[in-house]
């Protein structure tokens, strides 16, 4: 099966053998939707249908362009996940309607892959924006913080005061900068790991903390040990709330 997350600025997808990842790809969303199409940039799925698709979209028309063209091309109904689909967590967050539904497949893959007795979950996603989201022992989803992410907040800063240098978003060695560039990273990189590890401390003072998104990989060394990266959570999460759907005979899920 095929699983699709549609993010802001990339979409991210896998091909699952079971319950095993045989690949992962990722493609510009602008992309996709300026050229109307999801399967042209898919040569590995021109000849072989998959056998369902989960698709967790933030883009609405990208969304559209995907119904269409599965639909067309393979006769799959894809199973689209929004705020009432059965991911086996309560959904607690009050504001339901502005809910980004990542935040939501976060929370629930964190919880059946990583929830440990009597202590709550944190859960970090690393991408345009960075989220920072609790979740009850239970599996209630509680909502969190919504903070620039680490490539949003330095364009910000450059378009703020232009007389900055531009700098390279890579690993920060040393939180004293001794040159302009240093500093910068230091505050744009380290601060922005600080900045979560005092959120996370903030919502709970002792929680199974796990960071997913593809900046992760830039601030992963100043992270305490006991967090857990997984790169692939929400593509981990679409793949369990797909296997729940099939035991729904009521919620389209595939062909």
């Amino acid at each position: 099966m095929l699983a699709i997350d549609v993010g802001n600025t990339h979409i991210k997808f896998a091909i699952f053998d079971g319950p095993v990842i045989r690949d992962v790809f990722v493609v510009s969303t602008n992309q996709c939707q300026q050229q109307g199409s999801f399967l042209e940039l898919l040569p590995t799925l021109q000849c072989a249908p998959p056998d369902g698709v989960v698709i967790a979209s933030v883009r609405a028309p990208v969304t559209r362009i995907m119904l269409s063209e599965f639909s067309a091309r393979f006769g799959i109904q894809p199973l689209v996940v929004d705020i009432h689909t059965d991911m086996g967590i309560q959904n607690r967050y009050e504001s339901t309607a502005t809910l980004g539904i990542d935040r939501l497949v976060n929370a629930a893959a964190a919880y059946h892959f990583y929830q440990r007795p009597d202590r709550a979950l944190i859960v970090i996603d690393m991408g345009t924006a960075t989220t920072i989201d609790l979740v009850e022992p239970q599996g209630a989803f509680m909502g969190g913080a919504i903070a620039p992410g680490l490539i949003s907040a330095y364009t910000g800063l450059r378009s703020l005061a232009p007389a900055l240098p531009e700098i390279d978003i890579v690993r920060a060695r040393n939180p004293v900068g001794r040159t302009t560039t240093e500093c910068m990273a230091s505050g744009i990189v380290i601060g922005h790991a600080a900045m979560i590890r005092e959120m996370a401390r903030l919502m709970d003072p002792d929680p199974v903390a796990v960071v997913t998104g593809g900046l992760s990989t830039v601030i992963e060394n100043w992270f305490p040990d006991d967090y857990i990266i997984d790169r692939d959570l929400t593509l981990k999460g679409l793949r369990i709330i797909y296997e729940r759907a099939l035991l729904r005979p009521d919620i389209p899920s595939g062909r």
